[in-house]
């Protein structure tokens, strides 16, 4: 071979090779265009390389280099940033590749890590009033980046998914209860605010946990024994067949419909849900959703979650806390965390949300709403998100923020007898008590023999005065105490009180 013909084929080999060593080069999934990195934080950046190769990477002045590990994984951390909401370019290099990666229109402010089961995955396309609410959604500042689902039996290291700034185009793919969040502490706060969405609806709170934090509460053993006995192959078969039918309901079926609905002719039954699901499979949605976030700075964390663990009341005492310290252990130990007290649906339990409430009185650094005039007997969707949002940026901006303002309806306190009546003191009493849309009502009292009657119930000062006639010795008073409560105790910042009742067993 001639050595001008031996020049050419090793100048074509090399060239052919670049892609290839270029394509090593590659940031974490949630490093991409459009995303917003945590203010005022140390910021880790990571990513993926050629073995032993150094990976620097720039943003706002700053520049950093890591090495790339035998395994090819690099990771470094960005100093402190202040809030920017002026897209800029993070740039990562490998000068002995010539390879570079980048994210453009990167912004800084606060990120929240939204997570939890259908009511947090509800999207903005399903709110009341969609149309006129997405219409209005501008907002370049807000981002959000939706997890897609993905359900693993060991931690993964990757997550599909992008950023898109809130606009007309985009919103209606946005969590709802997410977006109105943000809407509003942007409104307050007047920084860029991003949001991890990683929900799966119909899931348990074991598959959001790690099996070693789940074993330590010994509270789901039998639900960890159960999938302990399916095969990796068998994992992944359900996983198969639970993705087919979901492009079936969300892609097939609803063409058919309306084809059917244009040609005059009745629709197609919807495909009916696989027997087996990986949603209750211990672990299966942090190693999959929320082990690749980590640990991507955050803010705080938002959890909508519980239908599909309402009936083990006080297994979730156990198992909220003890995720909420896991996920402390990543995000430092003064994460905020705030929970959306389940809203009223035919099939949730008082008790559960009395358990919400407990974990929010017992753990610190927590903020918890309440949802009680927001619910709907027959759908585990209600469709008002507004005012969930909207709460949930009050509880952040007092518990995160640290801002003097009320975020919580009134909190049952302490009931003492007076006579033939019951006396109940609250907290977070705010500017004062009142009853919304007429007479105070949802108030229960029962005499020793435990029977609760419908009580009248009047506000005096910062107090609820509660008597019946057929209860002349009152013991025991309850207030929203039912699956649908009817409650209507508001204070006047207009948030409501929380169900309780007087008679809680004792701890």
């Amino acid at each position: 071979m001639k050595r001008s013909q031996l020049a050419l084929l090793t100048a074509l080999l090399i060239t052919s090779l670049a892609p290839a060593a270029q394509s090593t080069l590659r940031l974490a999934s949630m490093f991409a265009d459009h995303l917003v990195l945590q203010r005022d934080q140390p910021v880790p950046v990571w990513g993926e390389a050629r073995p032993g190769d150094e990976v620097t990477v720039e943003f706002a002045g700053q520049r950093k280099t890591a090495m790339a590990d035998a395994d090819g994984q690099w990771s470094l951390t960005l100093d402190p940033l202040a809030a920017c909401a002026v897209g800029r370019e993070l740039e990562v290099r490998s000068p002995a590749t010539n390879a570079e990666a980048q994210a453009a229109d990167v912004l800084v402010g606060d990120v929240w890590l939204c997570s939890g089961q259908s009511n947090m995955h509800f999207r903005m396309a399903q709110v009341e009033d969609a149309q006129v609410e997405i219409a209005a959604a501008t907002h370049p500042a807000i981002r959000f980046f939706t997890v897609g689902h993905q359900f693993a039996r060991t931690p993964s290291n990757s997550v599909h998914g992008a950023w898109a700034p809130v606009s007309p185009q985009t919103a209606g793919d946005c969590s709802a209860v997410a977006y109105y969040f943000a809407r509003d502490l942007h409104q307050e706060l007047g920084v860029p605010i991003g949001l991890l969405v990683s929900s799966v609806g119909g899931t348990r709170i074991e598959s959001w946990m790690r099996p070693e934090t789940l074993a330590k509460t010994g509270v789901s053993n039998a639900l960890v024994e159960k999938w302990n006995g399916v095969a990796d192959d068998e994992f992944e078969e359900i996983g198969a067949t639970y993705r087919a039918y979901q492009h079936q309901r969300d892609r097939v079926h609803p063409q058919l419909v309306r084809a059917a609905r244009a040609a005059g002719t009745a629709p197609p039954a919807a495909p009916p849900m696989p027997r087996r699901r990986l949603h209750d499979c211990p672990s299966a949605l942090h190693h999959g959703m929320i082990a690749p976030l980590e640990p991507f700075a955050i803010r705080g964390a938002v959890w909508y979650q519980g239908e599909s663990n309402s009936r083990q009341a006080a297994a979730y005492e156990q198992l909220l806390p003890a995720m909420i310290a896991d996920w402390r252990q990543v995000w430092g130990e003064d994460l905020p965390f705030l929970i959306v007290q389940l809203a009223p649906h035919q099939s949730i339990p008082p008790a559960f949300r009395e358990a919400q409430l407990r974990i929010w009185q017992r753990t610190p650094h927590t903020a918890m709403v309440v949802t009680t005039d927001v619910g709907d007997a027959t759908n585990i969707h209600p469709t008002r998100k507004r005012p969930v949002g909207q709460r949930l940026a009050l509880a952040a901006r007092a518990l995160a923020y640290h801002e003097t303002l009320e975020s919580s309806g009134p909190l049952y306190q302490r009931m003492w007898i007076e006579k033939d009546r019951a006396v109940v003191s609250f907290t977070h009493t705010g500017a004062g008590l009142e009853a919304k849309d007429g007479a105070l009502q949802g108030f229960t009292l029962a005499a020793a023999d435990g029977k609760f009657v419908p009580a009248r119930a009047e506000i005096k000062g910062s107090t609820v005065v509660v008597t019946s006639k057929t209860i002349p010795h009152p013991q025991a008073v309850r207030y929203g105490w039912s699956k649908l409560p009817n409650g209507n105790l508001f204070n006047r910042e207009g948030l409501p009180a929380a169900p309780f009742r007087s008679d809680a067993p004792a701890e």
